[in-house]
């Protein structure tokens, strides 16, 4: 039996064992940002630590429990990030803060988009309550940093606003990293002579421009529903 890329064959110590699930979860990560989430299979995951799979299983049941590990860190920074950035910035720097925050966390934007469609399928119920903790903090304490900034709207409203910036994000990330099969369509219709209408568009999703975009029209509907005077960002 080989050892495993920490240089050892066998974790037996309380450290060790949280020195192979650090392991675990970093070649997890590097293997999504590398070839995308979904497609990083658990043999490729063990493969890259160096064990084999089945002793894998002995830290976490199945691939998506792996990934929505990872998504509990990644909420946090982003949480992190975003308070510190509005709270930095103001009303009037909000939309691009938020646009900024999510744009520059490539795998926070995939977790995003595979947490409700396949990570949460194949999970342990204490799986998924870590998850739901985790975002559900995270966005508890974006939506308090936008309400001291944007005090004209009510608590509902900026969690309304957060939620749906979420929602949007990760459908723009997918349209902005297109697998090579839509690249390679894109470059065909670049070379044609006349290109369908909204082909620029379509090949050149900006996401941070376009998420910050999002959140000042968001903004402007909330706004309009009448919850709060028009004022702030």
């Amino acid at each position: 039996m080989g050892t495993d890329r920490l240089g050892f064959v066998r974790a037996r110590r309380p450290e060790q064992k949280r020195q192979r699930e650090t392991a675990i979860l970093d070649a997890a990560r590097e293997l999504a940002l590398r070839d995308g989430v979904g497609a990083v299979s658990l043999a490729a995951i063990a493969a890259e630590v160096g064990m084999h799979k089945s002793a894998l299983l002995k830290y976490f049941g199945t691939r998506e429990e792996i990934f929505l590990r990872l998504a509990e860190g990644e909420w946090r920074g982003w949480a992190e990030q975003v308070v510190a950035d509005v709270g930095a910035g103001g009303a009037a720097g909000l939309p691009d803060a938020l646009g900024r925050s999510i744009a520059g966390r490539p795998l926070f934007c995939q977790l995003l988009t595979h947490s409700t469609l396949t990570l949460e399928r194949n999970v342990s119920l204490d799986a998924v309550r870590r998850s739901k903790a985790a975002a559900l903090r995270a966005t508890d304490a974006v939506t308090d940093a936008v309400h001291r900034v944007l005090p004209d709207l009510d608590q509902e409203s900026c969690f309304d606003l957060i939620a749906a910036t979420g929602v949007v994000a990760a459908g723009l990330w997918q349209a902005a990293n297109p697998p090579p099969v839509v690249i390679a369509y894109y470059a065909e219709q670049a070379a044609a002579a006349c290109a369908p209408s909204g082909f620029t568009r379509l090949a050149g999703v900006n996401l941070p421009v376009e998420l910050a975009r999002f959140v000042r029209v968001f903004l402007a509907g909330l706004r309009a529903e009448g919850r709060a005077p028009q004022g702030g960002a």
